[in-house]
């Protein structure tokens, strides 16, 4: 092991810690509830004028459908052209309890048919829409295809805990190449680092390397493979910031691969430069 105490390694990580939001399984209310049975009664679910902004419209949800601008259409992919699948939205303003980027809200839609992984030269096959603030939200219903409608997610709602979050161990060679260089060959080190981290953010982990793991909004993704894949922003070259990580769990139904997790980032400053990054076990 190298020749640093603990006190060394503490004082190194101690300016990394940042907040993230973890995202728990709630009940919907019940609003919602009968919304959904409302909808399952019909072949083609009536169009679902504009509301007021109301809690019930813009709460964080994985699967039913999208809150967007009056205006706003159904997304299409890039790619092949059909239509994107809706996977979550988050009232980030109300449930973001960390150090937010600069939006209030937003909603995610990916493409099955494309899969896409992030790659660079990737083309479509996702979208993120984030917006400061929504002047006249609606509920937006799929009118055309009644099968689409219910894209397969059940629609489940989630509670916000704030949580301190510090990188694993892959991300250290990004955010503290120092600690990464001496402990990149030695996995005792690493271990030793993780259980640092762990006492540092006092998270509520089963092991020291799957800090970061779950639903989360924020602070630094939990690496299946060990290795930082953090997208730039391609306007000012800065590594973009976790905006969702999902995994799967008892929130969402959409699946990536062979038990994959999903990474979306954005640019804190180009909130309109969004990244997206995948890893599978």
């Amino acid at each position: 092991m190298p020749a640093l105490e603990e006190k060394d390694v503490e004082q190194l990580l101690r300016p990394l810690i940042r907040t993230r939001t973890v995202l728990e399984t709630a009940q919907p209310p019940p609003e919602t509830r009968t919304r959904k049975r409302r909808r399952q009664r019909h072949a083609v679910p009536p169009p679902v004028p504009a509301q007021p902004l109301t809690r019930e419209v813009v709460a964080t949800r994985f699967g039913g459908l999208p809150t967007v601008e009056e205006g706003e259409t159904w997304p299409l992919c890039d790619g092949c052209a059909d239509d994107l699948r809706f996977v979550a939205q988050v009232d980030y303003a109300r449930d973001g309890l960390h150090d937010r980027l600069p939006i209030a809200f937003f909603t995610f839609f990916y493409c099955w048919n494309c899969h896409p992984w992030g790659r660079d030269h990737e083309r479509g096959g996702w979208l993120v829409r984030s917006y400061t603030e929504l002047r006249r939200p609606k509920v937006l219903v799929h009118g055309t295809e009644p099968d689409f409608t219910e894209p397969g997610f059940d629609e489940r709602h989630a509670v916000p805990r704030l949580a301190k979050s510090l990188p694993d161990w892959g991300g250290l060679r990004l955010h503290c190449p120092e600690l990464w260089a001496l402990g990149r060959d030695d996995y005792g080190f690493q271990n030793w680092v993780d259980r640092a981290a762990l006492k540092l953010t006092q998270e509520l982990a089963l092991r020291p390397h799957m800090r970061n793991a779950g639903v989360a909004l924020g602070g630094y993704p939990h690496w299946v493979h060990d290795f930082d894949v953090t997208p730039l922003c391609t306007e000012c070259a800065r590594p973009m910031e976790l905006l969702l990580q999902i995994r799967p769990t008892e929130l969402t139904d959409a699946m990536w691969g062979d038990v994959g997790t999903l990474y979306l980032f954005m640019c804190r400053t180009h909130t309109r430069r969004t990244g997206l990054r995948m890893q599978c076990t």
